[in-house]
């Protein structure tokens, strides 16, 4: 299970929504929008999502007019100063592990890379190298990620379906040996019943899968979503966010290839990179 504990962080997050939504637009008449925020404090709609969600801490100023609008008399200032400030940023990529572990359905789309769940160690070890972070200890990153695919073991009851690019399947990430490797792992695990590979052509086009990569997990019951940048991971909770990456996994799974062709098209892909 996900680790329930909220974070100061998390508390402003959640304080900041709750306080948009109780208050009323003089606009509208209604629930005060984030577009209606954005517009009163002079943002952007994704600064003030980022805020709600935790992955922004808003600076003063901008805490400053959140204290005005709401009627908060510094409050929010006050946490922000005092108990966020100096928290570390939460461990995203932590905590969506928790939340994938647990899962009894897991997606994901990748339109760059294997998923992780599904790497060999070669493969993931010429990813986290050539990622631009700072990398302590590139083995014990290696480790974690292929001690993770434990989660698709059949009978840990967990679904697992990836939607991969076609152009992943030709990428030279590791060299020809490592993407031989790798696309035959594909294979193998594809043939498990509990796990789905599905590829999305490149005669396609334009899809709106391209716009980065992301995972959806349900979890008792609950859906969450995972996205992530070369910075940070966002766990997304909330019911309309974890809707509209619903929509985005719906739109490109429509583009993608059935199983049988998607295998096939992996199986050509290894030929091409016989050494």
């Amino acid at each position: 299970m996900a680790n329930n504990h909220m974070t100061p962080r998390g508390f402003l997050a959640k304080e900041i929504r709750r306080l948009r939504e109780k208050t009323i637009s003089p606009e509208t008449g209604k629930a005060m929008t984030r577009r209606d925020l954005a517009k009163s404090v002079h943002r952007s709609e994704e600064l003030v999502k980022a805020w709600e969600n935790g992955r922004r801490v808003p600076q003063e100023d901008d805490v400053e007019l959140l204290d005005e609008l709401f009627d908060t008399k510094g409050v929010l200032l006050n946490l922000r100063n005092e108990l966020v400030k100096d928290e570390r940023a939460p461990k995203w990529v932590d905590k969506w592990v928790d939340i994938a572990t647990s899962s009894s359905l897991l997606r994901w789309h990748h339109p760059l890379l294997i998923p992780g769940l599904l790497q060999t160690p070669e493969y993931a070890r010429a990813v986290i190298m050539s990622s631009g972070r700072q990398v302590d200890d590139v083995e014990s990153e290696v480790r974690e990620r292929i001690d993770r695919q434990k989660i698709l073991a059949p009978e840990n009851g967990t679904s697992f379906v990836a939607v991969i690019d076609e152009g992943v399947l030709y990428r030279p990430i590791g060299g020809a040996a490592t993407m031989r490797a790798q696309l035959l792992k594909l294979l193998e695990v594809a043939e498990q019943p509990n796990v789905r590979v599905n590829i999305v052509p490149m005669n396609v086009g334009e899809y709106a899968g391209l716009a980065g990569n992301f995972a959806l997990a349900i979890m008792d019951g609950r859906g969450f979503a995972y996205v992530d940048d070369a910075f940070s991971g966002d766990v997304l909770e909330y019911s309309e966010d974890v809707a509209t990456m619903e929509q985005i996994w719906e739109a490109l799974r429509d583009e993608a290839l059935p199983m049988k062709q998607s295998i096939e098209l992996i199986a050509e892909a290894v030929e091409r990179w016989k050494t």
